[in-house]
């Protein structure tokens, strides 16, 4: 979606999160994938809040220090949206509409989805098929964001250099992924996807390999490093490194860490139930983790004990080769994190 040129080619994934800029390189040999390259930098607090970018100068410093790290020579990149701040809708239109009014079509019925000015909005679309309910008339998946959005990314990325080709929605990125590079899609008829981020977590729900409900909610792991901030006297920095490296005081696992799951598990546990009532669905067949809550030892198995849902950590990489500058170590204790930047880096194949 809101792609920029009509290259084809490798490009740099970027996600831009409320505490981190994550960045992957892939390469393609066949059916087969390598990661060339990645990186992830820590932004500076105050740079961006619960998605929303504030301090575009500070976002694209982070993005020049996480392409020194990762060493990439490349410039062409895909960013990404959040789907909390877009509009994401299956539409239809008459099947006759010649392909050279679609677009003029597509915007008219736009504006009675979209609550702003359509000189506020990007937009784009994708024509999905026939109709399940008509033949005469065809699906078509319309994504918008407001203008701004996409424009503080764009400015970011510039700051650093970067040649912005694409930007995607979020919950595209990730059903690419996993429609590319994880087989528990083609095995599951419903999976879902909890992605626990720094402020935001969110669920992606698969139905067959497309995504049919997503949903996000203020919730993270920055709760943790401010509990820890206040209960040790800690700074913010100082909080984040002891939480990192574990080297906290004894009481802190059953006072601190086992209280912040507990409410990890409730956020599943919301998460489903808002899916069950909006689908009329009742079941899940298994729950996968992501982002960097999901390294949190042993929240995995909390969660399937909780919820009864088969739930483990989300690796599209089992099958990936790593090229030789890329640390083995550090790159798998980053995978969680790693899923929508390798969404996007995959749209530069499509």
């Amino acid at each position: 979606m809101f792609s920029f040129s009509n290259k084809k080619g490798s490009l740099l994934g970027i996600d831009i999160s409320s505490s981190a800029v994550k960045l992957i390189e892939l390469s393609r040999k066949g059916s087969k994938y390598r990661v060339d390259s990645y990186g992830v930098a820590s932004l500076p607090e105050g740079a961006a809040n619960e998605r929303d970018i504030h301090e575009a100068e500070l976002v694209g410093e982070a993005i020049k220090k996480v392409l020194q790290n990762s060493r990439t020579k490349s410039r062409r990149c895909a960013l990404g949206i959040p789907s909390s701040m877009a509009i994401n809708k299956v539409i239809s239109v008459p099947a006759s509409i010649p392909a050279t009014e679609l677009e003029a079509q597509i915007s008219l019925e736009a504006e009675q989805y979209i609550p702003y000015p359509m000189d506020e909005v990007n937009f784009d679309f994708e024509v999905l098929g026939e109709s399940k309910t008509s033949p005469e008339m065809m699906d078509v998946l319309l994504a918008a964001t407001r203008t701004e959005n996409v424009e503080v990314r764009l400015a970011a990325a510039e700051m650093a250099g970067l040649d912005v080709e694409i930007v995607d929605l979020e919950s595209h990125a990730v059903e690419l992924l996993f429609s590319t590079m994880v087989e528990d899609v083609e095995k599951h008829d419903v999976l879902a996807v909890v992605d626990f981020g720094a402020s935001m977590t969110g669920i992606n729900v698969f139905e067959k390999g497309k995504v049919v409900f997503s949903r996000e909610q203020v919730f993270g792991g920055k709760q943790l490093t401010q509990e820890i901030m206040q209960r040790y006297g800690l700074s913010y920095a100082e909080a984040g490194l002891a939480k990192k490296n574990g080297n906290l005081p004894e009481g802190y696992i059953p006072e601190v860490l086992e209280p912040f799951k507990e409410n990890m598990v409730r956020q599943v546990q919301r998460f489903l139930q808002f899916y069950y009532a909006s689908t009329q669905q009742e079941k899940i067949d298994k729950i996968l983790l992501s982002g960097g809550g999901a390294s949190i030892p042993g929240i995995d198995e909390q969660i399937q004990d909780a919820i009864g849902i088969p739930t483990a950590l989300a690796n599209p990489f089992s099958h990936v080769v790593l090229n030789s500058k890329v640390n083995p170590a550090r790159f798998t204790s980053d995978i969680p994190a790693m899923l929508v930047p390798t969404g996007l880096a995959l749209r530069g194949f499509e």
